[in-house]
């Protein structure tokens, strides 16, 4: 009982995971245009071409501490920009009201 409990544990942090790196790609998406070039390389390399932090810094000459250190400060301006702006929140919103006319929409035709 114990093992399943820590599996479920498990499950849900792998879960939340995906659902924060799927937070930030969509915010990445909204506002990469305010980073810096510099910045917009270091999240491509580590979360869209999933190289690990040490094998972003090899890549990019510099310490994996560096990498991780932008790679905050980078989710830390998204975070901020979204809070200011709410593209991403209102996109969702709208995407939801999308759906559910879709739905309303079929139910009528039948």
């Amino acid at each position: 009982m114990i093992f399943y409990n820590t599996r479920m544990n498990n499950d849900d942090e792998k879960l939340e995971e995906l659902n924060k790196r799927l937070n930030y790609n969509m915010l990445y998406d909204f506002y990469s245009s305010l980073l810096t070039e510099r910045q917009r390389k270091i999240y491509e390399l580590v979360c869209f071409s999933d190289m690990s932090l040490g094998e972003a810094a090899e890549t990019l000459g510099i310490s994996r501490q560096a990498v991780h250190v932008v790679k905050q400060r980078i989710e830390n301006k998204l975070d901020l920009i979204e809070k200011n702006l709410h593209l991403a929140e209102t996109t969702r919103i709208l995407e939801e009201k999308i759906k559910k006319l879709e739905q309303e929409i079929k139910c009528l035709k039948h």
